[in-house]
């Protein structure tokens, strides 16, 4: 019998009182089918996106017994059964369904059947706050270029005005926000980055409100969105306004806000397919769960949390806003233990009440971060405008942003270590608890922690490159200059928008001096040309690290 005397009774409960109820259930299956042979694992190799294999070399696992999709006989199979999957999961091996209690009882004990279980439903209490706070003066003062507005607060919190100043504002980082319903009629949002937008729900690609959703469909994925891609000087800056983005719906909120797992992570394997860096999610899933099941081992939407975290993506999700209640742990995907998750705090610092707290059941301390999740800025859904609200659901896409951040000044680095970036810069890292995780994240530390950004006005100095765009037909080399004050080593790579290095421009030790001149004729080290397109620069000097694009052109 495949199914626990537990799990059997809560099936069977319901069908008693409300006979022939449909509810959704998870269907494990026992394996993958036939054994693939050598020239099956190349066709799925050659069937990866560029970027996404790319991502994953960093990992060095470019594909694993995971990537092989849901063995097609045992699905039809099930439809024979009338059992119609809503979503199948490669990562899991295992199909959601919407059964009856007879349905799941016939194919309980099919030779393929591993095991079953219920998809959990989720919830994101929110906390809104009234519109007419985001008119309170702000007391933070930051000299920048650019000019913050009220969101100053939340940005100059974790350091980002500082990030910007320097030129890293999340160029070349791809993230994916799971969420509800999105709308980029707001000016704030005129100019952000999507590379492309699928609703889970709905299985098309309008992402903004449909005849049938309701008006806040779109609602809290636009506001998560925004605090992270918005650019609207004197209102709101977001953390990585740069970066490219990925929009999944994956919540529908019609009646109470419960949303159901299996999206989650059908939106996940989408995210990784389409080379995703980062993962961003505002859920708490504790339907059908017991604290012991916050363990990092149990809930189907943490494992495949940490299934893509050990395929390269850095996975970011709000720790919970349950601080005020009777469970007032973190809940499931944060329980994860690669996830980052994220708690929220006052601008002051302080822990937000609500904010949910470890540990996870096997005594890990969560969240691991936290970052302002009260009063923060974002746009309005409805086009006009600008609010606060608060709760994890704000302060989690601020660290994705960071995470962003640190893998544009960084393309080369793993999630392993974007993670530990982030926690060892932290302000509690040697005191770490279970309300404030490892403490307030310091996103300029963060991206210094694997070499330091060239700070403006350092001795050793770096100049842009010149031409740029650069052509070959029209020029004949790129120039870079350099002024050192000191001898130093001058090392300047090249990577393409996938985040591979291409090439190595320079690598040299030079004595002290001004206006060096390095040039570079668009070559490889094989002397080819490179494709057109845009490209990134990352020049060393010493420990500091300074970050530039150039367009090449044919």
């Amino acid at each position: 019998m495949k199914i626990s005397l537990f799990w059997l009774c809560l099936f069977l409960l319901p069908s008693l009182l409300f006979p022939r109820e449909m509810e959704k259930f998870w269907i494990y299956f026992a394996d993958k089918g036939a054994t693939l042979s050598k020239s099956d694992w190349n066709k799925l190799s050659e069937s990866l996106n560029p970027r996404a294999a790319a991502r994953r070399q960093k990992v060095g696992d470019l594909l694993n017994i995971t990537d092989v999709p849901v063995y097609a006989p045992y699905v039809r199979a099930l439809r024979e059964h009338q059992l119609n999957p809503i979503v199948i999961s490669k990562w899991l091996n295992a199909v959601s369904v919407y059964a009856t209690i007879e349905q799941v009882d016939a194919i309980t004990d099919l030779p393929f059947v591993k095991s079953i279980q219920r998809v959990a439903q989720g919830s994101r209490p929110l906390l809104p706050l009234n519109n007419e706070q985001l008119m309170k003066s702000s007391a933070v003062h930051v000299t920048s270029a650019l000019d913050y507005g009220p969101s100053i607060e939340q940005n100059a919190l974790i350091h980002i005005p500082e990030l910007h100043t320097l030129g890293v504002t999340g160029e070349g980082a791809l993230i994916a926000i799971l969420d509800t319903g999105f709308s980029l009629k707001h000016p704030a949002l005129a100019n952000v980055h999507i590379k492309a937008a699928y609703d889970f729900i709905n299985q098309d690609e309008q992402v903004d409100n449909e005849e049938d959703d309701p008006l806040n469909e779109n609602d809290h994925g636009t506001k998560v969105l925004s605090i992270i891609g918005a650019f609207s000087p004197g209102n709101l800056i977001g953390t990585a306004y740069d970066a490219e983005f990925l929009l999944a719906k994956t919540e529908y909120i019609a009646g109470e806000t419960q949303v159901e797992e299996d999206y989650w992570i059908a939106a996940a394997e989408w995210a990784d397919s389409l080379g995703a860096d980062v993962i961003n999610s505002s859920l708490g899933y504790t339907d059908w769960y017991t604290y012991e099941d916050m363990n990092g081992l149990t809930a189907p939407i943490t494992l495949a949390a940490d299934l893509a975290f050990q395929k390269g993506i850095v996975v970011v999700t709000s720790a919970g806003n349950e601080g005020d209640d009777a469970w007032y742990y973190v809940s499931a995907p944060a329980d994860g233990f690669d996830v980052i998750a994220v708690g929220a705090v006052r601008s002051d610092s302080l822990i937000a009440s609500f904010s949910s707290r470890g540990p996870t059941s096997d005594g890990r301390i969560k969240p691991d971060v936290v970052a302002m999740g009260v009063s923060t800025v974002y746009s309005n859904s409805n086009g006009v405008g600008f609010g606060r609200g608060s709760g994890t659901s704000y302060s989690s896409p601020q660290v994705a942003g960071v995470a962003a951040l640190i893998l544009s000044a960084h393309p080369e680095l793993t999630p392993k270590q974007v993670r530990e970036a982030l926690i060892k810069t932290a302000n509690r890292v040697n005191s770490p608890n279970n309300v404030y995780g490892f403490g307030l994240v310091n996103a300029l530390a963060a991206v210094n922690y694997w070499g330091a950004v060239s700070e403006p006005g350092e001795q050793n100095r770096f100049v842009q490159s010149y031409p740029n765009p650069f052509s070959y037909e029209l020029h004949s080399q790129i120039l870079f200059i350099v002024d050192l004050k000191e001898a130093n080593r001058i090392t300047i790579d090249l990577f393409n928008v996938l985040g591979q290095k291409v090439t190595t421009i320079v690598d040299v030790i030079q004595p002290a001096l001004s206006n060096i001149q390095v040039t570079w004729q668009g070559l490889t080290a094989d002397g080819s040309r490179l494709p057109s397109g845009l490209y990134f620069f990352r020049a060393r000097i010493g420990d500091a690290v300074h970050m530039g694009k150039v367009t090449i052109l044919q």
